[in-house]
């Protein structure tokens, strides 16, 4: 999948089914609801944050925050992704040096799978910024490998902080979405964006595009971070985690680019006024946030990380929950958090 692009060809009553049932199908069944096969989240027990997950030629792969490296696991069901070995793709073994890997994103372009992800340096949050790793050319794969380090995607006006990044295309032209650091007083991060000359490069500046100013993004700090972009029906949004990720009202807010708008201007991109996802507390979800989009035939999930009490911050207890959302119109339409241990059907396509 080398972008997030969504094909919907939804014809007659398909369709109508789609379009008017979209908002009341439950969090914790697909689309059809055609399988007894379930699963229940989470699908790990601790270092689930920031997932990227793919399915692919029959299975399922995922990656998450490991801090000490990049690792990723596979199988046949989402619930089988609980206990499959996981591979480790790429560490740093450097003498001395204690690197925190964030965020890894896998992605196939070109050819050739990439991982992008954001590392510091000696346990130094500071020094976070954003790198690619080349990997292997199996398209069903992303495991394969090996990867190896390419370089760093530091833009020309942007040397400091940065996390998140990932990948937007528009037409022929590919961009490197990201979250940046746009004030440490008080500490806020905006959604930066710039082009990308291929896979391994960038050039120019960075802008921002949209910044933490509601109040739904700005508990504990303004935040806006976890960038996915997805197009539906020729419409591009880029859904995003907002509000500081220890409080338990992390979120997921929304901005959509108008039509043939140029996606490197502030002006052209609207935020929906209310966010997409968010804490329930029925379903003793907290913090849920930091997605990641992905695609099963023609229904479609999202991987994210939640937290099962509140106030457990940003470490290590987040785990990766997986549910389905639905389509209407050209938008994505965000389920409630289901609870933990809850069956859900495991996806047909």
């Amino acid at each position: 999948m080398v972008t997030k692009y969504v094909r919907l060809a939804l014809l007659g009553l398909c369709s109508l089914l789609l379009q008017t049932a979209a908002v009341q199908i439950p969090g914790n069944v697909t689309l059809a609801g055609r399988q007894a096969a379930t699963f229940t989240n989470p699908l790990n027990q601790n270092k689930g944050a920031d997932p990227c997950m793919r399915f692919i030629d029959g299975r399922y792969f995922l990656t998450s925050t490991q801090n000490t490296n990049i690792q990723m696991r596979s199988a046949t069901t989402v619930e089988g992704l609980k206990t499959a070995q996981a591979k480790v793709l790429f560490t740093d073994t450097t003498a001395g040096r204690n690197f925190d890997f964030w965020a890894p994103e896998f992605w196939f372009l070109d050819g050739t799978w990439y991982i992008y992800y954001a590392v510091a340096g000696n346990g130094d949050d500071n020094t976070h910024r954003l790198h690619v790793l080349r990997g292997g050319t199996d398209p069903n794969d992303p495991s394969a490998g090996p990867y190896t380090y390419v370089n760093s995607l530091v833009p020309s006006n942007f040397n400091q902080w940065a996390v998140d990044g990932s990948v937007l295309q528009i037409g022929n032209q590919r961009y490197l979405i990201f979250s940046g650091l746009e004030s440490s007083s008080p500490w806020t991060q905006c959604t930066y964006i710039v082009r990308m000359t291929s896979p391994t490069s960038i050039t120019g500046n960075a802008v921002p595009i949209s910044c933490p100013n509601l109040s739904w993004e700005i508990l504990g700090t303004p935040v806006q971070e976890g960038p996915e972009a997805i197009t539906i029906n020729g419409v591009t949004h880029i859904v995003y985690s907002a509000s500081h990720c220890s409080t338990d009202d992390y979120a997921l807010g929304m901005i959509t680019l108008t039509n043939d708008a140029d996606p490197m201007v502030a002006a052209s991109w609207t935020k929906s006024p209310n966010p997409l996802f968010t804490r329930n507390n029925a379903a003793g979800v907290y913090g849920p946030g930091h997605h990641f989009m992905f695609q099963k035939g023609n229904d479609f999930y999202f991987a994210y990380h939640g937290k099962a009490a509140p106030g457990l911050g940003c470490g290590d207890s987040r785990t990766t929950r997986v549910q389905p959302f639905s389509i209407f119109g050209s938008n994505p339409v965000f389920p409630a958090a289901v609870a933990t241990g809850v069956p859900v059907a495991e996806p047909v396509g």
